[in-house]
């Protein structure tokens, strides 16, 4: 297995795999919040490791830890805060059962971890100490199950951003950090996305990434991102469908049509992009197309 960064270095262009969560659940696995899909890792791991081998067999270079919920404040919600390391854990093994599929293959696991609550809803975000206790958690436990490159994402504030990458950064492990933006490019506390680069500049950091978001709202965003910061540059948009406060997704025809979402994303790739796959609502279609249309 080639390392992380010499990888980087050489190919310059990485391709993520797609959804898991909104997979799960079109898949059949009920993704009820507030586990979402943390679930899956204990009641259905199988299915987690086939989603994430679907999309290597397609041409993804790497797998993304199913790790979006697996904290203890979520799995206090069930009164099971117990479970959150297993659920953890488990998510690392099947990414890893997944890549033992495609021996020979440069394929690389990335370690997630998303805000403590909402993704868009910054108010929610809890208070310093809780932050960079629950944080440095994560970014502990998922170093020590072997994870390549630590991904902290879907990031709404510049508090939570600045608390994630210093707690990625402590790992020891090169991270690549990713807002969710509006289309004017500010994170959604207002922090412009400017500042957010240059706050969450920490030892370790190879890249800057936005996603979760609609394929338009991304597109107008871009540019923002291209002139704040001249590094190694990640976009991942949502597929088909939209967010639902009960089910967590709902899958209905809108404007992000595949054809649309490659389209953009050769487009993405054009405008400095090395790190380019799908959020909420892709499928393996989406980066097959992908795969076809950029590597």
């Amino acid at each position: 297995m080639a390392d992380f960064l010499d990888y980087l270095s050489k190919n310059k262009f990485i391709l993520m795999g797609g959804a898991m969560g909104t997979e799960l659940q079109r898949r059949g696995f009920e993704t009820k919040l507030p586990l979402w899909s943390a679930g899956a890792n204990l009641d259905a791991p199988d299915l987690v490791t086939q989603i994430h081998a679907d999309y290597l067999a397609v041409g993804a270079d790497m797998c993304v830890t199913n790790t979006f919920r697996t904290t203890p404040r979520t799995y206090e919600k069930l009164g099971r805060p117990e479970l959150a390391r297993a659920s953890l854990k488990a998510a690392v093994d099947c990414a890893k059962d997944a890549r033992a599929q495609f021996k020979g293959r440069d394929i690389f696991i990335a370690g997630s971890f998303a805000t403590l609550e909402d993704c868009y809803e910054p108010d929610l975000v809890p208070d310093e100490p809780a932050l960079t206790r629950e944080h440095e958690e994560q970014a502990q436990w998922l170093a020590s199950e072997g994870v390549d490159f630590m991904l902290p994402e879907t990031i709404n504030s510049l508090r939570e951003a600045i608390v994630m990458a210093r707690a990625a950064s402590n790992t020891g492990l090169p991270f690549i950090i990713s807002f969710v933006v509006r289309d004017n490019g500010d994170l959604f506390d207002g922090t412009p996305l400017k500042e957010a680069i240059d706050k969450t500049d920490f030892k370790g950091r190879v890249g800057v990434s936005i996603n979760c978001r609609p394929i338009d709202t991304l597109n107008a965003a871009l540019p923002v991102l291209c002139e704040n910061y001249s590094g190694f540059k990640g976009i991942y948009a949502n597929g088909i469908g939209r967010p639902d406060d009960d089910l967590g997704w709902i899958f209905e025809e809108n404007a992000d049509s595949l054809e649309k979402y490659t389209s953009a994303a050769k487009a993405w790739k054009q405008s400095g992009c090395g790190m380019i796959g799908g959020c909420c609502g892709t499928t393996p279609a989406y980066i097959d197309a992908l795969a076809k249309a950029l590597k």
